[in-house]
């Protein structure tokens, strides 16, 4: 018989280990001009993007793909909020706020950046998330998920379990109207 919890964590374990074969790549092309070192890369990938690039990868294991928006999306297809005492490995924080000025648009609900637990287990530490969190950077393990940003004002920080993913279950359950069903 099949054991539901054994699945979870080995696909956790996968999701992880797929993410960190993201660790060096650059956030966006347009932050860098011809002559910097990550200029011209062949893949680029923001917060959102590296999720959305695993669970691709993934798809086989996942049972799904992840529509073509942002981290809002994301959040909102994942219902199961979590404190952080007990957060698992691959469970995924979300970074709410507001941003300061220019010419950034708002995001829907506020959610502006998405990071993947990583703990001890799995990172530096027990605050350890895994992002593409600076513009100018690139997918890194971080050593806590705590940060300020020179762009916006962080308001709060959601932590939501991976586990209906888990379950090939991606159902954009806030924002209806948004996002619709997908495969």
């Amino acid at each position: 018989a099949k054991d539901p919890t054994a699945d979870n964590e080995r696909l956790r374990r996968k999701f992880i280990e797929r993410a960190k074969h993201y660790i060096g790549t650059p956030y966006a092309e347009r932050y860098h001009k011809p002559g910097d070192p990550l200029y011209g890369k062949p893949l680029y990938l923001d917060c959102c993007n590296l999720i959305r690039r695993c669970v691709q990868d993934l798809r086989a294991d996942f049972g799904f793909d992840l529509g073509d928006w942002n981290q809002a999306y994301q959040f909102s297809t994942l219902p199961d909020a979590v404190a952080f005492g007990d957060l698992r490995p691959g469970d995924l924080m979300f970074v709410e706020a507001t941003y300061r000025s220019g010419r950034h648009k708002q995001q829907r609900m506020n959610i502006v950046h998405v990071e993947i637990f990583l703990g001890e287990e799995f990172g530096t530490g027990p605050e350890s998330t895994l992002g593409s969190r600076n513009r100018w950077g690139c997918v890194e393990v971080h050593d806590s998920f705590r940060y300020t940003s020179q762009f916006y004002d962080i308001t709060n920080v959601f932590w939501r379990s991976l586990d209906p993913w888990c379950a090939g279950r991606c159902d954009a359950a806030l924002l209806r109207e948004v996002y619709g069903k997908h495969d």
